[in-house]
């Protein structure tokens, strides 16, 4: 970007002068002392849902899969033969990049966990392939931090062959929610897609592509389609292709997390679905395409306890409906769904939620078009921070006897059960699994069932996340103060005209990175700033503080308290000091003297602990400066209202102050 002069403000508003008595007593308690530095664990909470193996396959496919900044990624491969067996996975990459492959031998019942970071590097999008003579189940399980404000996981059971058509039911680009489609060309040769997107008031958009053999595409559908859409996809190619379909979302500004379904290779006139409930704390949607002329659907909502209850709709020609569950059924029932339609249709089920006050997120599933009388799940996460249960659905006529075994290690639990036609029965995973280590799951009936597996979660981020750019000033790429693994995202603000010392600080319009969320203060933005999408996280800017300043003078990243401080420039510190912010709370700073800018310095406030010293060499994104302070007895009695977390960061701003320096 092009250069800035310093710029100089000629109506300071405010100075702030310590105040002896403030600064004396602070002492006396001790607050100035320098603690040891550590870093408290951040969780990623969500939940995601899986339906089950009928058997073991041979081949698997995986077209999403990422380990980019704030992503971790697992593969989960479960041997459920007699005889070991030998897998060999191949994981494939956005063109030119070649496919890279690796072999895992498996003993009967063992199970292997891939962290997919560890074996293709940091910064990937790859698709994956699975192959396994006499077959195997193969998860994927994804873990994130979406533009670092946005957490979860989702997880999935691929595709057991590539096609020339896939379908997808749900999507939509509305406000907060990010829709991609993820596609997968594991052939030699290269693919001619068509892309038919069927929107809500039966209009339909085209796009065409190239995917290049052996290789991975990802298309952005709101670039597509437009904002504020909810859209169903069909997917044409000219040779067998895979293809998922990720999303990310801030779900009424409530609820945030992601989900990915893979996508169905056919139409059909019934779908079932065994997972559903309008509890409290969950949103349950039905979204269902009909490609071909008007039609209606016969929609039975099946309970654990009561009569089914059975609706109509009327579902318009090449186009996609949407239905709540929870309008249809009333709260706190748990339900599953019977769909069928006189010619071929698709359907999914999202569900949003507030899982026991704990966990926020959503999964998403497709339908089943068939039952099965055996049914396998690779994993079933149990223990502390997970929690699994096994949905079972009888939609025959006739009373199901079943079992259901789980398995872990040498260790094994049989469950026997009866489920009455048109019903709907639960189990605890947790409950049942306890003593189980790495539990996996098979279950067997004398009639047709439908099985889904949903879990919750708050997951530990196991992968050092690399520095990167919040922001730049003049030719400086300004790295972020928190690891992405710890980031709660960025609001930029006006700083003040003046220091502590009541000295013009002069400070620097930044030019923010990565996606605008939302503009407060569109009149302050100084004219050289562009709002666009130029790196990886999500940035929010203030209303105006009336300081005079621009709108990016200063930012503000936030993060849990206690996490680590690293440098946001190269340089050299000039002051690792305390201080009274406002002249009477204590807090802690550094100021760092730009390499390359005579007279500049980037000051990072509120910190808990210092790591550093004056005179010390620092580099952007390495030095580890400090820890975050704990900001919420001084300033903060409610949630933060950009990120909705408890308001913790740090502060950082560009001053040209040439009178402070070594």
């Amino acid at each position: 970007m092009k250069s800035q002069a310093p710029y100089t403000f000629a109506k300071p508003r405010r100075t702030f002068l310590l105040s002896s008595f403030a600064f004396l007593f602070s002492i006396f308690l001790g607050i100035f002392s320098i603690d040891t530095c550590f870093c408290m664990d951040y969780r990623w909470d969500g939940g995601s849902v899986l339906t089950g193996f009928k058997g073991a396959a041979e081949l698997v496919y995986f077209a999403e899969g990422t380990t980019r900044n704030g992503f971790e990624e697992y593969l989960i491969l479960r041997n459920p033969q007699e005889e070991r067996v030998q897998a060999e996975v191949a994981y494939q990459f956005p063109a030119p990049a070649e496919t890279i492959s690796h072999k895992v031998e498996l003993e009967p019942g063992a199970l292997a966990s891939i962290l997919v970071n560890d074996v293709v590097g940091a910064g990937k999008d790859v698709s994956i392939r699975v192959g396994a003579p006499g077959g195997i189940l193969a998860e994927r399980e994804i873990y994130f931090n979406y533009l670092g404000i946005w957490t979860g996981g989702n997880s999935s059971v691929g595709a057991q062959s590539p096609l020339t058509r896939w379908y997808f039911a749900e999507g939509t680009t509305r406000a907060g929610f990010r829709e991609w489609l993820c596609v997968q060309n594991p052939g030699k040769d290269d693919a001619n897609i068509n892309m038919t997107f069927f929107l809500e008031n039966g209009e339909q958009v085209q796009k065409g592509a190239i995917l290049k053999a052996s290789s991975r595409s990802t298309f952005d559908v709101r670039g597509i389609v437009g904002d504020e859409r909810d859209v169903s996809v069909l997917i044409e190619s000219s040779i067998p292709i895979v293809a998922e379909r990720p999303m990310y979302f801030d779900y009424l500004s409530s609820w945030r997390g992601g989900h990915v379904v893979s996508g169905a290779g056919q139409l059909s006139n019934r779908w079932y679905f065994a997972e559903g409930t309008t509890r409290q704390g969950f949103d349950e949607w039905l979204c269902i395409l009909n490609p071909g002329p008007p039609t209606k659907a016969r929609v039975e909502y099946i309970f654990n306890d009561a009569p089914s209850l059975v609706r109509t709709y009327f579902l318009p020609g090449g186009s996609r409906r949407t239905i709540s569950v929870n309008n249809e059924v009333g709260p706190g029932k748990d339900v599953s769904v019977l769909i069928e339609a006189p010619s071929g249709i698709l359907c999914e089920r999202p569900m949003y939620f507030l899982y026991q006050g704990r966990y926020e997120g959503g999964h998403v599933v497709m339908g089943s078009n068939s039952g099965s009388k055996r049914w396998m799940f690779a994993s079933a996460p149990a223990g502390e921070n997970f929690s699994s249960w096994l949905c079972v659905m009888n939609p025959g006529k006739t009373e199901a006897r079943a079992s259901l075994v789980i398995l872990g290690g040498s260790e094994e639990k049989h469950i026997s059960f009866e489920i009455a036609p048109g019903r709907r029965l639960t189990f605890d995973i947790n409950a049942f699994s306890a003593g189980i280590g790495l539990p996996w799951l098979l279950i067997s009936s004398d009639e047709e069932l439908i099985l889904e597996r949903p879990t919750y979660f708050s997951y530990e981020p196991k992968v050092e996340s690399a520095p990167f750019g919040f922001a730049a000033w003049n030719d400086v790429q300004l790295m972020s103060p928190i690891r992405y693994c710890d980031y709660l995202g960025a609001q930029f603000h006006e700083a003040y005209p003046s220091g502590g010392d009541g000295k013009p600080d002069h400070p620097q319009a930044l030019q923010p990175l990565g996606e605008c969320m939302r503009d407060d203060n569109p009149k302050g933005k100084h004219p050289g700033v562009i709002y666009g999408v130029y790196g990886e996280a999500a940035y929010f800017i203030e209303e105006s503080r009336g300081r005079g300043t621009y709108s990016t003078t200063a930012c503000d990243v936030l993060s849990k308290a206690g996490e680590n401080v690293y440098a946001p420039a190269d340089g050299v510190v000039i002051a690792a000091e305390n201080y009274l912010l406002y002249g009477k709370y204590p807090d802690m700073r550094v100021r760092i003297a730009i390499d390359g800018h005579p007279g500049c310095h980037i000051a990072v406030l509120h910190l808990g602990s210092l790591c550093v010293e004056r005179g010390q060499r620092v580099k952007a994104g390495i030095s580890l400066l400090g820890t975050v302070r704990d900001l919420v007895p001084y300033f903060y009695s409610g949630p933060n209202p950009y990120t909705r977390e408890d308001g913790n960061h740090v502060h950082v701003q560009v001053n040209y102050r040439p009178d402070i320096h070594l």
